[in-house]
């Protein structure tokens, strides 16, 4: 593995490493179209109905759950509570589910709380979800234990521009991360006020650790440090893999039809 360290956003300096790629296992035969890891680098993967199987660090299959209503997930996060969180905003429902994908709470008909259409989700810290409202175009923070509406902010007041297409939300170390078609990635703190803007970050799916954007384009594997300013990229392994997810012992590769596992180097 080869890592180019190119300037990104003002930083000066670059860097070039030789790294192995060390096959730990694989996942085959496996619809691959959510993909998630948690702090034990355990791999859960979501298929196209919603269904979600388990699997070891390894590669070895552990739990499987299937949804009462299947539907297509917009949104599986494993990685920063000891339980799952999954979004459908075709069903408008949340759920949570245990380490062991057993059923914890549903949240469902969320029109009943006052929303309109909501686009994108993803938990924060503190019993709160951060949502994109598609029909009131904002950005809304709620606690779901209370059901309560913390915050709401339009789009007009937090995003630059008019027309805002949001194809990704995630929270980490106290910074909201939204990703928006064509304009890349807004950063914004806890409370939701703006940062700033990483423009060069393309359309494609992105996996946020806690400190760095990873992605898959044009073959290769890009990482862009939000704290140093710095973007890396690395030749992929195989030219078919469409996602990366990235544990704290490994880094997770997946194509159309499964995943790939790898040992994480310890530069990552």
């Amino acid at each position: 593995m080869r890592w180019l360290a190119v300037l990104y956003l003002g930083m000066q300096g670059s860097y070039a490493q030789t790294l192995d790629w060390q096959l730990l296992g694989s996942i085959s035969n496996k619809v691959v179209d959510r993909l998630s890891t948690d702090k034990n680098s355990y791999v859960f993967i979501a298929d196209r109905e919603g269904n979600i199987t388990q699997f070891s660090a390894l590669g070895d299959s552990l739990n499987f759950y299937s949804p009462a209503i299947r539907s297509r997930l917009t949104i599986l996060e494993a990685e920063w509570t000891v339980n799952l969180f999954l979004f459908s905003a075709d069903l408008q429902q949340f759920e949570f589910l245990d380490r062991f994908l057993r059923p914890l709470t549903t949240i469902g008909n969320l029109s009943k709380h006052g929303f309109g259409v909501i686009k994108q989700a993803t938990l924060g810290n503190g019993n709160v979800l951060w949502l994109i409202d598609e029909n009131r175009l904002s950005l809304i923070r709620w606690d779901f234990r209370r059901q309560a509406i913390l915050q709401e902010q339009p789009f007009s007041t937090v995003l630059e521009g008019d027309y805002h297409q949001i194809t990704g939300l995630a929270e980490r170390k106290n910074l909201l991360f939204l990703h928006s078609k064509g304009k890349g990635v807004f950063i914004f703190d806890n409370q939701g006020n703006p940062i700033t803007q990483l423009r060069e970050i393309p359309d494609v799916d992105l996996y946020f650790s806690d400190d760095y954007i990873y992605y898959i384009h044009a073959g290769e594997i890009h990482r862009v440090s939000y704290v140093a300013n710095l973007k890396e990229s690395t030749p992929l392994p195989k030219t078919t893999y469409k996602k990366i997810v990235v544990s704290s012992k490994s880094v997770l590769l997946a194509t159309d039809n499964g995943v790939d596992i790898y040992a994480l180097h310890p530069g990552w």
